[in-house]
Protein backbone atom coordinates (compact mmCIF):
# COMPACT_ATOMS: atom_id res chain seq x y z
CA UNK A 1 0.00 0.00 0.00
CA UNK A 2 1.26 3.45 -1.04
CA UNK A 3 1.29 5.86 1.79
CA UNK A 4 3.01 9.40 1.89
CA UNK A 5 4.62 10.39 4.75
CA UNK A 6 4.80 13.54 6.26
CA UNK A 7 6.52 14.76 8.85
CA UNK A 8 5.17 13.97 12.77
CA UNK A 9 6.51 13.97 15.94
CA UNK A 10 8.39 11.88 17.78
CA UNK A 11 6.24 8.88 19.47
CA UNK A 12 6.40 7.67 23.01
CA UNK A 13 6.68 4.27 23.32
CA UNK A 14 5.22 2.24 26.93
CA UNK A 15 5.79 -1.45 27.25
CA UNK A 16 3.83 -3.91 29.58
CA UNK A 17 5.16 -7.29 30.13
CA UNK A 18 5.91 -8.77 26.93
CA UNK A 19 4.16 -11.32 24.53
CA UNK A 20 4.02 -10.98 21.10
CA UNK A 21 1.39 -12.00 18.67
CA UNK A 22 1.69 -12.82 15.28
CA UNK A 23 1.97 -10.28 12.65
CA UNK A 24 1.97 -10.79 9.07
CA UNK A 25 5.11 -10.71 7.53
CA UNK A 26 3.02 -7.78 5.06
CA UNK A 27 1.19 -4.94 6.76
CA UNK A 28 -1.61 -3.99 5.15
CA UNK A 29 -3.70 -1.15 6.91
CA UNK A 30 -7.15 0.14 6.59
CA UNK A 31 -9.43 2.84 8.38
CA UNK A 32 -12.72 2.24 10.31
CA UNK A 33 -15.03 4.78 10.70
CA UNK A 34 -18.04 4.30 13.12
CA UNK A 35 -20.74 6.74 12.58
CA UNK A 36 -24.12 7.18 14.36
CA UNK A 37 -26.06 10.62 12.98
CA UNK A 38 -22.78 12.17 12.04
CA UNK A 39 -23.29 12.39 8.10
CA UNK A 40 -22.32 16.20 7.93
CA UNK A 41 -18.83 15.86 9.69
CA UNK A 42 -18.71 12.38 8.42
CA UNK A 43 -18.23 13.15 4.79
CA UNK A 44 -15.38 15.71 5.61
CA UNK A 45 -13.67 13.22 7.59
CA UNK A 46 -13.64 11.16 4.81
CA UNK A 47 -12.77 13.90 2.54
CA UNK A 48 -9.31 14.92 4.70
CA UNK A 49 -8.29 11.25 4.70
CA UNK A 50 -8.64 11.69 0.90
CA UNK A 51 -6.08 14.61 1.18
CA UNK A 52 -3.14 13.55 3.06
CA UNK A 53 -3.09 9.45 1.81
CA UNK A 54 -3.22 10.60 -1.79
CA UNK A 55 -1.87 7.27 -2.55
CA UNK A 56 -5.12 5.85 -1.52
CA UNK A 57 -6.27 3.70 1.67
CA UNK A 58 -9.17 1.37 2.35
CA UNK A 59 -11.90 3.07 4.64
CA UNK A 60 -14.53 1.23 6.31
CA UNK A 61 -17.74 3.24 7.42
CA UNK A 62 -19.59 1.50 9.75
CA UNK A 63 -23.40 3.48 9.66
CA UNK A 64 -24.79 2.51 12.64
CA UNK A 65 -28.55 2.96 12.45
CA UNK A 66 -28.19 6.77 11.26
CA UNK A 67 -31.21 8.51 9.79
CA UNK A 68 -30.87 9.38 7.25
CA UNK A 69 -28.42 6.36 6.69
CA UNK A 70 -24.99 6.97 5.02
CA UNK A 71 -24.65 7.03 1.18
CA UNK A 72 -20.93 6.60 -0.28
CA UNK A 73 -20.72 7.72 -3.56
CA UNK A 74 -16.85 6.38 -3.77
CA UNK A 75 -16.69 3.06 -4.88
CA UNK A 76 -13.23 2.90 -3.00
CA UNK A 77 -14.87 2.80 0.25
CA UNK A 78 -16.83 0.15 2.35
CA UNK A 79 -20.63 0.90 3.76
CA UNK A 80 -21.46 -1.84 6.28
CA UNK A 81 -24.91 -0.78 8.12
CA UNK A 82 -26.43 -1.67 11.08
CA UNK A 83 -30.11 -1.97 10.58
CA UNK A 84 -30.78 -0.09 14.15
CA UNK A 85 -28.51 1.65 16.52
CA UNK A 86 -26.41 -1.03 18.74
CA UNK A 87 -23.19 1.08 19.61
CA UNK A 88 -19.66 2.11 19.11
CA UNK A 89 -18.64 -1.21 20.64
CA UNK A 90 -20.81 -3.38 18.32
CA UNK A 91 -20.36 -0.97 15.71
CA UNK A 92 -16.13 -1.24 15.68
CA UNK A 93 -16.79 -5.03 15.95
CA UNK A 94 -18.41 -5.19 12.78
CA UNK A 95 -15.35 -2.89 10.86
CA UNK A 96 -13.21 -4.91 12.68
CA UNK A 97 -14.59 -8.53 11.74
CA UNK A 98 -14.87 -6.90 7.94
CA UNK A 99 -11.19 -5.72 8.34
CA UNK A 100 -9.41 -9.34 8.89
CA UNK A 101 -12.26 -10.95 6.51
CA UNK A 102 -10.52 -8.29 3.91
CA UNK A 103 -7.20 -9.84 4.90
CA UNK A 104 -5.86 -6.32 6.43
CA UNK A 105 -3.29 -6.73 9.47
CA UNK A 106 -4.25 -3.16 10.97
CA UNK A 107 -6.83 -1.00 11.59
CA UNK A 108 -6.59 2.79 12.48
CA UNK A 109 -9.85 4.00 14.50
CA UNK A 110 -11.18 7.20 13.77
CA UNK A 111 -14.43 9.18 14.78
CA UNK A 112 -16.79 10.95 12.71
CA UNK A 113 -17.31 13.83 14.35
CA UNK A 114 -13.97 15.47 12.87
CA UNK A 115 -12.20 15.40 16.51
CA UNK A 116 -9.36 13.12 14.77
CA UNK A 117 -7.07 15.01 12.76
CA UNK A 118 -6.32 13.06 9.23
CA UNK A 119 -2.90 15.02 9.64
CA UNK A 120 -1.95 12.37 12.04
CA UNK A 121 -2.66 9.21 9.75
CA UNK A 122 1.02 9.50 8.34
CA UNK A 123 2.39 9.81 11.75
CA UNK A 124 0.34 6.66 13.33
CA UNK A 125 0.89 4.30 10.89
CA UNK A 126 4.57 5.61 10.53
CA UNK A 127 4.95 4.21 13.91
CA UNK A 128 2.44 1.23 14.07
CA UNK A 129 5.06 0.37 10.85
CA UNK A 130 8.23 0.57 12.99
CA UNK A 131 5.92 -1.14 16.06
CA UNK A 132 3.92 -3.75 13.75
CA UNK A 133 3.26 -5.43 17.26
CA UNK A 134 1.81 -2.62 19.29
CA UNK A 135 -1.59 -0.92 19.80
CA UNK A 136 -0.78 2.87 19.07
CA UNK A 137 -3.28 5.74 20.56
CA UNK A 138 -3.14 8.96 19.92
CA UNK A 139 -2.35 11.42 22.92
CA UNK A 140 -4.24 14.97 23.22
CA UNK A 141 -2.60 17.36 24.97
CA UNK A 142 -5.38 18.39 27.94
CA UNK A 143 -3.87 21.75 29.10
CA UNK A 144 -5.02 23.08 25.97
CA UNK A 145 -7.90 25.83 26.76
CA UNK A 146 -10.31 24.78 24.23
CA UNK A 147 -10.67 21.67 26.11
CA UNK A 148 -14.11 21.45 27.90
CA UNK A 149 -13.28 20.94 31.66
CA UNK A 150 -15.29 18.24 31.89
CA UNK A 151 -13.35 15.98 29.40
CA UNK A 152 -10.30 17.42 30.89
CA UNK A 153 -11.42 15.73 34.38
CA UNK A 154 -12.89 12.50 32.94
CA UNK A 155 -9.33 11.79 31.27
CA UNK A 156 -7.57 12.57 34.29
CA UNK A 157 -10.22 9.90 36.08
CA UNK A 158 -9.68 7.18 33.19
CA UNK A 159 -5.95 7.92 33.32
CA UNK A 160 -5.64 6.95 37.16
CA UNK A 161 -7.54 3.97 37.06
CA UNK A 162 -5.45 2.76 34.32
CA UNK A 163 -2.20 3.74 35.82
CA UNK A 164 -3.49 1.33 38.69
CA UNK A 165 -4.89 -1.30 36.77
CA UNK A 166 -2.05 -2.08 34.27
CA UNK A 167 1.27 0.22 36.26
CA UNK A 168 1.43 2.26 32.75
CA UNK A 169 1.76 5.60 32.90
CA UNK A 170 -0.64 6.93 29.99
CA UNK A 171 -1.69 10.98 28.67
CA UNK A 172 -5.14 10.17 27.11
CA UNK A 173 -6.70 6.87 27.78
CA UNK A 174 -9.86 8.20 26.15
CA UNK A 175 -9.00 8.80 22.81
CA UNK A 176 -10.27 6.49 19.91
CA UNK A 177 -7.54 7.16 17.36
CA UNK A 178 -5.54 4.34 17.37
CA UNK A 179 -3.93 1.57 15.39
CA UNK A 180 -5.11 -2.02 16.12
CA UNK A 181 -3.44 -5.02 14.94
CA UNK A 182 -5.91 -6.95 14.43
CA UNK A 183 -4.42 -10.08 15.71
CA UNK A 184 -4.56 -8.53 18.90
CA UNK A 185 -8.38 -7.66 18.37
CA UNK A 186 -8.91 -11.41 17.65
CA UNK A 187 -6.95 -12.15 20.96
CA UNK A 188 -8.45 -10.41 23.80
CA UNK A 189 -11.68 -11.11 25.51
CA UNK A 190 -13.47 -7.90 25.64
CA UNK A 191 -17.15 -8.48 27.05
CA UNK A 192 -18.00 -4.52 28.11
CA UNK A 193 -20.18 -2.92 25.76
CA UNK A 194 -20.52 0.84 24.59
CA UNK A 195 -17.80 3.44 25.22
CA UNK A 196 -16.60 1.51 27.39
CA UNK A 197 -15.15 -1.25 25.45
CA UNK A 198 -12.29 1.02 24.01
CA UNK A 199 -11.21 1.27 27.54
CA UNK A 200 -11.15 -2.37 28.37
CA UNK A 201 -9.95 -3.13 25.39
CA UNK A 202 -6.61 -0.95 25.89
CA UNK A 203 -6.41 -2.54 30.03
CA UNK A 204 -6.71 -6.23 28.86
CA UNK A 205 -4.18 -5.52 25.65
CA UNK A 206 -1.63 -4.64 28.05
CA UNK A 207 -2.48 -7.78 30.38
CA UNK A 208 -1.83 -9.74 27.64
CA UNK A 209 1.40 -8.24 27.16
CA UNK A 210 0.75 -6.33 24.26
CA UNK A 211 3.14 -3.05 24.20
CA UNK A 212 1.32 0.08 24.06
CA UNK A 213 2.89 3.13 21.99
CA UNK A 214 1.82 6.63 22.87
CA UNK A 215 1.43 9.00 19.84
CA UNK A 216 0.89 12.86 20.22
CA UNK A 217 -1.69 14.44 17.73
CA UNK A 218 -3.33 17.65 17.48
CA UNK A 219 -6.12 18.52 19.88
CA UNK A 220 -9.75 19.23 18.17
CA UNK A 221 -12.71 20.41 20.22
CA UNK A 222 -15.19 22.22 18.95
CA UNK A 223 -18.54 23.27 20.43
CA UNK A 224 -20.35 21.54 17.73
CA UNK A 225 -18.94 18.30 18.34
CA UNK A 226 -19.14 18.35 22.04
CA UNK A 227 -22.64 19.31 21.23
CA UNK A 228 -23.21 16.10 19.20
CA UNK A 229 -21.37 13.63 21.09
CA UNK A 230 -23.12 10.68 21.94
CA UNK A 231 -21.37 10.33 25.66
CA UNK A 232 -24.18 10.22 28.26
CA UNK A 233 -22.50 11.57 31.63
CA UNK A 234 -24.93 9.03 33.92
CA UNK A 235 -25.15 6.16 31.94
CA UNK A 236 -21.37 5.66 30.37
CA UNK A 237 -20.05 7.32 33.78
CA UNK A 238 -21.54 4.18 35.49
CA UNK A 239 -20.68 1.93 33.27
CA UNK A 240 -17.10 3.08 33.64
CA UNK A 241 -17.07 3.05 36.94
CA UNK A 242 -18.26 -0.84 36.82
CA UNK A 243 -16.23 -1.57 34.66
CA UNK A 244 -13.01 0.55 36.82
CA UNK A 245 -14.05 -1.50 39.80
CA UNK A 246 -14.02 -4.92 38.48
CA UNK A 247 -10.23 -4.49 36.58
CA UNK A 248 -8.86 -2.75 39.54
CA UNK A 249 -9.81 -5.71 41.89
CA UNK A 250 -8.35 -8.04 39.66
CA UNK A 251 -5.20 -6.16 39.21
CA UNK A 252 -4.80 -5.55 42.75
CA UNK A 253 -5.45 -9.19 43.83
CA UNK A 254 -4.57 -11.24 40.49
CA UNK A 255 -1.04 -12.48 39.92
CA UNK A 256 -0.33 -11.37 36.41
CA UNK A 257 -0.02 -14.98 35.05
CA UNK A 258 -4.03 -15.36 35.54
CA UNK A 259 -4.61 -11.55 34.23
CA UNK A 260 -3.05 -12.33 30.71
CA UNK A 261 -5.31 -15.48 30.58
CA UNK A 262 -8.42 -13.73 31.92
CA UNK A 263 -7.42 -11.04 28.97
CA UNK A 264 -7.42 -13.89 26.23
CA UNK A 265 -10.10 -15.21 24.57
CA UNK A 266 -11.00 -19.43 25.17
CA UNK A 267 -9.91 -21.02 22.43
CA UNK A 268 -12.47 -23.13 21.08
CA UNK A 269 -12.06 -26.97 20.89
CA UNK A 270 -11.70 -28.80 17.75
Amino acid sequence: MRICLLLFPKFLPVTSYSITFRIQAEMRFCIIIPSYNHNDTLYEVLKSIEGVLPGGVAVIVVDDGSEPPVCLSNPSRILMRIAQNSGKANAMRVGFKRAAEMGFTHAVTMDADGQHPASALPGIVRAAIDNPDSVIVGVRNFDLPQVPKIRRTFNKFSNFWFRHQTGIEMADTQCGFRCYPLSVIDAVDVPFKGFVFEAELLVKASWAGVPIVQFPIPTIYTEESVKKSHYKPLKDTMRFSVLNAKLTFMAAFFPKRLLRQISLKKKKKA
